[in-house]
């Protein structure tokens, strides 16, 4: 699905799913927890991707993402981050 097809499906859905900031090329779905309205799925891999293109180095990147992704909660409307990061 692409980051376009997910913001119209989560406009028409459940407009009021939070959106991470400048992030939309890491959408890859939508989420459902038990049957509440959908939200916004995300790859970590492609935020990492997404603040290494910003030019964070990748220290600056593990930072923002603990800090701005991983303690954002905002209730049922709390996007899901999806570690799709490949494991040694």
């Amino acid at each position: 699905m692409s980051p376009q097809h997910v913001l119209a499906q989560l406009g028409d859905l459940n407009p009021e799913a939070v959106l991470f900031d400048n992030m939309s090329n890491a959408l890859i779905g939508l989420g459902y927890i038990g049957n509440a309205d959908p939200v916004a799925v995300y790859s970590k891999t492609k935020l990492y991707e997404q603040l290494l293109a910003d030019g964070l180095s990748q220290e600056d990147a593990e930072e923002y993402y603990s800090g701005r992704f991983v303690r954002h909660c905002v209730g049922a409307l709390t996007p899901v981050i999806v570690d799709d990061t490949e494991k040694d």
